[in-house]
């Protein structure tokens, strides 16, 4: 607020340069002229610094994601989440554009219902399809809105090509969160509606599997 109170002083200033130019002489008028510009510039300055720039999906995105494609069997799949760490990975196709996401819960879902060893099923018979992505120029605002919005916990991250370059989640986010700096307090501010959010849909198949039995 300082800054913006030190700008709209700036202004007025130049404001007051400006209407003494008809009545002064030449000399005068570019000594004043100089001073306002340099006002001007000054007011750039404290403009630029008391607009702080958004977290980017970039900014707290992980890099060179682990993918899958559906014809992979679950297999090797689950071996890759193992390795990386992972709850999940990112289906591609040939051109590495998300189709879809594949769970650790789709895999074990998908094994108890088919009754069949890993290596014998796909991907595809897991996965769930239509991913939704975002870009890394994105606000993190955006990105958080889309998780809420199809209440998912991760978002690959696509070129513009809209080939895959890396995964945001909603476990980045909660490491922000952790930041001393102004994006720390912001994600701080969204995290617990982002939350509810996300598992509304959860709690209310909980609810109506209560009522069911």
């Amino acid at each position: 607020m300082d800054a913006r109170r030190r700008l709209a002083d700036l202004e007025d200033e130049i404001e007051s340069f400006e209407r003494r130019l008809g009545a002064r002489s030449d000399w005068v008028v570019e000594h004043v002229m100089a001073t306002a510009r340099g006002l001007t510039q000054a007011a750039v300055v404290l403009t630029g610094r008391a607009e702080l720039e958004p977290a980017r999906v970039r900014d707290l995105m992980s890099r060179e994601p682990v993918s899958c494609r559906p014809s992979d069997n679950l297999s090797d799949a689950a071996q890759r989440m193992r390795e990386g760490d992972f709850g999940a990975l990112p289906v591609v196709d040939d051109q590495d554009i998300p189709i879809g996401m594949l769970t650790d819960r789709d895999i074990c879902m998908c094994a108890c219902e088919r009754g069949t060893a890993l290596t014998e099923l796909s991907v595809a018979d897991a996965m769930s399809s239509g991913a939704q992505s975002c870009k890394a120029t994105h606000s993190l605002r955006a990105a958080m809105d889309l998780m809420v919005t199809h209440q998912v916990r991760r978002l690959p991250v696509v070129a513009e090509s809209g080939a895959l370059i890396g995964i945001v989640s909603l476990a980045d986010v909660a490491r922000l969160t952790q930041a001393s700096a102004v994006n720390g307090q912001d994600a701080r501010a969204w995290m617990p509606s982002v939350l509810a959010g996300i598992c509304e849909r959860t709690a209310a198949g909980r609810a109506r599997s209560g009522r069911a039995s």
